[in-house]
C-alpha cells in the first residue's frame, strides 16, 4: 500500500535525449531575393551609419612658389572717401611691401576689409602677427593722407613659400580611402553582427560600406605633409532567417524530412558563404555555400515532453522513432519500482544533452 501511495505521489519519468550530430559536404547554389518567390530565400539588409576620420603622411613633392596673402582693414579718417586703385601698395612695419589686387572706396571716417597679396614670393613675408600698414604712396607724394588713411591686418597673412613641399594627391586620397574603409569594414561587420536578431545569420562577405560624403584637408592638389580624411557614410549587410536557410542546406541530411525535422548548423562561421552577382540595393543575387557543415539535432525540450505523453512514449526504442534527430534516448523512472507511465505531463522531465 505504501509502495502504491509512493508511486502515485512521486512517481516522475526522466528522459535524457542525444541530439544526433550530422557532417555534411555542401557545394551549394542559392538564389536569394528581398521579397517572397517561390524557390528563393528571402534576405533584409541591416546597416549602421557611420562617421570616421584619420590623419595620413603626403607622399608627393613639387616645387612650389606662393606669394603670401591676408585680409586687412583699411582706414579712413577723412572726410571724403578715398579711392585706392588696383595694384595700391601697403608697407608693413617690417617694410613689406603688399599690394590689392582690384580697386577699392573706403568710405569717408569709415573702413573696407579687401585682400592683399606680397609683392614676391617666399616665406619671409608671411606676417604670423598682426600688424600696421601705411601707404607709401601717400609719403612719396608727401600727402597729409599718409598719416590718415591706412591698414591694419584683420587676419594673419600666409601662404608665401619658395622651395620644394609635399602635396596632398589624388593617390594619397585614395589611399586613405581604403585605409580607413578598411579599419570601418573590420569594426562595423562585429557591431552589425551584435545587432543580427538571434534568429537571423549575417552574411560576413556582404558587408559593404557607402561613402555618402568625403573631404581632406587640406584638399587634394593643396600643399601639406599632412592631411585629414573625413568620411560620412554606413555599413550595410545581408542577413537571412537562420531556420530557413538551415532549411535549404540541411537537405543534404540522409532521410531528412523538413515538415518534421530540424538541424542546426553549430559551425556556420567555417562555413564558406561567397556572394554572386551582388551590389548593394540588389533586389537578387545567387550565394554559394561550400565547406564542411556540422548539423546537430534541433528538439525543443517542452515538445518533446508534450509528444512523450500525448503518444506514451515509454520506451526508449519509441521516442527513437518519433524523433529522428536524435541518436540516444535514456529513460528512467523513479521510484525505480515505477512501470506505470505518469499521469500528468508535469511528471515527465526532458533533458537535452
Amino acid at each position: 500500500l505504501v509502495y502504491g501511495m509512493i508511486s502515485v505521489v512521486f512517481a516522475k519519468m526522466k528522459v535524457e535525449i542525444t541530439p544526433k550530430n550530422v557532417s555534411v559536404s555542401l557545394n551549394e547554389t542559392l538564389e536569394l531575393s528581398n521579397k517572397n518567390s517561390f524557390g528563393k530565400l528571402v534576405f533584409s539588409e541591416i546597416s549602421l551609419p557611420d562617421k570616421r576620420s584619420g590623419s595620413f603622411s603626403s607622399t608627393q613633392k613639387r616645387t612650389l612658389e606662393s606669394k603670401a596673402r591676408g585680409m586687412i582693414t583699411v582706414i579712413n579718417e577723412n572726410p571724403s572717401s578715398q579711392v585706392l586703385v588696383t595694384g595700391t601698395r601697403f608697407e608693413s612695419q617690417s617694410g613689406k611691401i603688399y599690394k590689392i589686387e582690384k580697386g577699392i572706396v573706403v568710405p569717408a571716417n569709415g573702413f573696407l576689409d579687401t585682400e592683399v597679396v606680397a609683392q614676391s614670393i617666399g616665406v619671409e613675408f608671411n606676417e604670423e602677427n598682426l600688424v600696421k600698414f601705411t601707404i607709401p604712396g601717400f609719403k612719396e607724394q608727401r600727402s597729409p593722407k599718409f598719416s590718415t588713411v591706412y591698414a591694419k591686418s584683420k587676419t594673419k597673412i600666409t601662404g608665401g613659400f619658395s622651395g620644394f613641399t609635399f602635396m596632398v594627391s589624388g593617390h594619397d586620397v585614395k589611399n586613405a580611402k581604403s585605409s580607413l574603409l578598411g579599419e570601418a569594414i573590420s569594426e562595423l561587420s562585429q557591431n552589425l553582427m551584435r545587432k543580427t536578431p538571434e534568429d537571423y545569420f549575417l552574411i560576413p562577405s556582404s558587408v559593404r560600406y557607402v561613402v555618402s560624403e568625403m573631404s581632406s584637408e587640406p584638399k587634394e592638389g593643396q600643399a601639406g605633409e599632412k592631411f585629414t580624411l573625413n568620411i560620412t557614410g554606413s555599413a550595410t549587410g545581408v542577413m537571412i532567417q537562420r531556420k530557413s536557410l538551415e532549411k535549404v542546406l540541411g537537405s543534404k541530411i540522409p532521410n531528412y524530412d523538413s515538415s518534421t525535422q530540424h538541424y542546426k548548423i553549430k559551425n556556420i562561421e567555417n562555413i564558406s558563404f561567397e556572394l554572386l552577382d551582388f551590389e548593394p540595393g540588389s533586389v537578387e543575387f545567387t550565394l554559394k555555400v561550400s565547406g564542411i557543415g556540422e548539423f546537430v539535432g534541433d528538439i525543443d525540450a517542452d515538445f518533446a515532453e508534450e509528444k512523450i505523453f500525448e503518444e506514451k512514449l515509454k520506451k526508449s526504442s519509441a521516442v527513437l522513432e518519433a524523433f529522428p534527430m536524435v541518436s540516444r534516448v535514456k529513460i528512467s523512472l523513479r521510484p525505480f519500482w515505477l512501470r506505470s507511465f505518469p499521469d500528468t505531463k508535469e511528471r515527465i522531465e526532458v533533458e537535452i544533452n
